[in-house]
């Protein structure tokens, strides 16, 4: 990207810092006492937007003010263009997650659909953002909704037979994992029988002819259903002139499917415009985009996006901050993005699409007319799910209020346990043992403060009261030697067991002078043990208090297990290549960092892994023959 970094040399003060700027576009960040990065911003000129924040005239918002009285040291980087900045920028907002920048609420990395144009013979793929690449395949994305994502990838699956490969997921794993290279099967697989593949692994269809079904389904996943249409009825009308009656029924049911997916499309432009359209609701520190897709004059798509940080950010900051993110995640670029209001860094943001497009993409505001409806449409739609969602978060907070109350009278608490950390062990034989913390604020998850542990004394020898020991006596020793990580103290203290896991928990924080309510829930009777109770409760199967208590056990025991798993599944992907000769540890990182799972290197070619290893093509060839045995195995 010819980003250039500029390490500067320690000057004495946040004052001498802001003099050295440069006149250069690039991303500045400011950090606070700890060296957390408050805020990320981009800019043409960094001398000049970061001098405009501490001129005493400065016009700020009073969140920028709040934000500002924090800052205590400033780091930049310069890059050749503002449009690098941007990609920059966005870049680190990913990493750091500041608190004062706009930013989604839920960032996890959505999937997308690829399909490598390189290849002969190309599949359907679903990657994650940060496989997302200008790698020559056409990325389709991002769905916010996997259920949406699967239903059109049946869609397209049975209306055009395209392959899919291997999906690229921990918790799915089907597809076709034929490729040229393994030459051409003497039997067809099952989707083609059944009418979802076009048959390329037998020979069925040509690549030229695969070639023409893959674009009619890019086109499609793009929005271009008439175009599509139209190819499949001209398709149609030649098959019958000659008289090829079983190829012209195949596309008339194609069409039949086709105009059905339609048929509930509603049409809202006769000129038939490519756009996106955006309206956005803000309500507190909470704010939602809808993003409405228009492709050929019809509503194809609609997603909403959850904002957080937006109290005290005027709604055109927050609407330039979200347009910036949003449309570095998506994969492609309409003809045109509608806003309800003019953003400051329109034309950056255009620059950016038209690269990805390949053509001019225009940012505005309409202020009349049929576009201006559409951005009224989308704000409509904004505000009415921000709606629900708050709507329903209250109800949730009540619920967990009540349910916090309710446990407080159940325990005999001096207050109610507004914050609780439950603790679990995952393991095998003691291998791969794994400790996990989760916390719940007022009967919430807080997902940001959970915390993972790998067992070290108790490696090989599965003894839980070991284990549970370590995990309390590391996690408590967090907090009294000041971790500002494990600094809150729980009100009451959760792990997943009997007495004898609620004695190790009072004797480690006795070890370390610490007081603190400790409870036990045993799966069996779901009984609760109480430290200081000689008996153990049992609550009503209908109590709010013990549905919580089970919920927070859950929660706790799936994350460990989560761990443990990824732990056990690296190391048996390791260990297979182990045992390859020609394979060091520098070659199979390099392999595992590429194709990230067995099912995409078992699927790679030998010329691929030599490509990737850096080796030769008889050691890669030992690879592939390797994998093949374990299969067959």
């Amino acid at each position: 990207m010819g980003i250039i970094s500029i390490a500067m040399c320690a000057p004495a003060t946040l004052e001498e810092k802001i003099e050295e700027l440069p006149d250069r576009p690039g991303v500045y960040m400011y950090e606070d006492v700890s060296g957390d990065v408050l805020y990320v911003g981009k800019a043409q000129s960094l001398r000049t937007r970061v001098r405009s924040y501490f001129q005493p005239s400065a016009d700020l918002a009073p969140r920028m003010r709040l934000m500002l009285g924090l800052v205590r040291d400033l780091d930049f980087v310069v890059t050749s263009s503002e449009v690098e900045a941007l990609v920059l920028e966005f870049s680190l907002i990913q990493r750091h997650r500041p608190r004062f920048n706009v930013r989604y609420r839920d960032d996890k990395s959505y999937p997308y659909i690829r399909i490598d144009l390189r290849e002969e013979y190309p599949a359907l793929c679903i990657v994650r953002q940060h496989a997302v690449a200008r790698d020559g395949a056409r990325y389709f994305g991002p769905y916010i909704s996997s259920r949406a994502m699967w239903a059109t990838i049946r869609l397209v699956r049975r209306v055009f037979g395209i392959c899919q490969r291997t999906i690229v997921s921990a918790k799915r794993r089907s597809g076709c994992t034929w490729t040229p290279a393994k030459g051409q099967r003497k039997r067809p697989c099952l989707d083609y029988h059944v009418g979802r593949c076009v048959g390329p692994c037998v020979g069925a269809v040509t690549a030229a002819e695969y070639g023409q079904v893959v674009g009619q389904v890019c086109d499609f996943l793009e929005g271009k259903y008439e175009h599509v249409l139209n190819q499949l009825r001209g398709g149609m009308q030649q098959a019958a002139e000659d008289m090829r009656f079983e190829l012209a029924a195949k596309m008339r049911d194609q069409v039949d499917a086709l105009e059905k997916t339609m048929g509930g499309q509603r049409v809202v432009s006769p000129a038939g415009d490519d756009v996106d359209a955006l309206g956005y609701a803000l309500q507190e520190d909470t704010g939602c985009v809808a993003v409405l897709q228009v492709r050929e004059g019809r509503v194809i798509w609609q997603d909403h996006y959850l904002l957080d940080g937006v109290s005290g950010v005027p709604a055109a900051e927050v609407v330039n901050g979200f347009t910036k993110l949003h449309y570095q995640k998506v994969a492609g670029a309409p003809k045109q993005v509608l806003l309800p209001l003019r953003i400051e860094e329109a034309s950056t943001i255009e620059e950016l699409l038209a690269e990805r497009r390949g053509q001019r993409v225009r940012v505005a505001a309409p202020q009349r007319g049929t576009k201006r409806h559409l951005v009224a449409m989308a704000t409509e739609n904004a505000e009415q799910h921000l709606r629900s969602v708050l709507e329903r978060e209250s109800a949730e907070r009540r619920r967990g209020e009540e349910a916090v109350s309710d446990l407080q009278k159940v325990l005999g608490l001096p207050v109610p346990p507004r914050r609780i950390e439950a603790f679990d062990i995952s393991n095998v034989s003691g291998t791969h043992a794994v400790g996990s913390m989760i916390v719940f604020q007022d009967g919430q998850p807080r997902k940001s403060e959970y915390r993972r542990f790998r067992i070290r004394l108790s490696e090989g020898r599965p003894n839980d009261y070991e284990m549970m020991t370590e995990v309390l006596s590391r996690r408590l020793t967090a907090a009294v030697s000041g971790n500002v990580k494990f600094q809150h103290l729980p009100d009451l203290l959760l792990v997943d067991g009997g007495a004898g896991q609620l004695s190790v928990a009072s004797k480690a924080m006795a070890e370390l002078g610490l007081s603190m309510p400790a409870a036990g829930i045993a799966k069996e009777h779901e009984h609760l043990y109480v430290a200081g109770r000689a008996r153990p409760l049992a609550l009503p199967s209908h109590s709010r208090a013990l549905h919580l208590l089970q919920r927070v056990r859950d929660e706790a025991h799936r994350f460990a297990l989560s761990y443990h798993r990824t732990l056990h599944a690296r190391r048996a992907r390791e260990s297979v290549l182990d045992e390859v000769p020609g394979i060091g540890a520098a070659r199979k990182q390099r392999l595992l960092r590429h194709f990230r799972t067995m099912g995409r290197l078992k699927a790679a070619s030998a010329a691929e892994i030599a490509e990737v290893a850096g080796c030769g093509t008889s050691v890669a060839a030992g690879v592939v023959e390797h994998l093949r045995e374990i299969d067959s195995n």
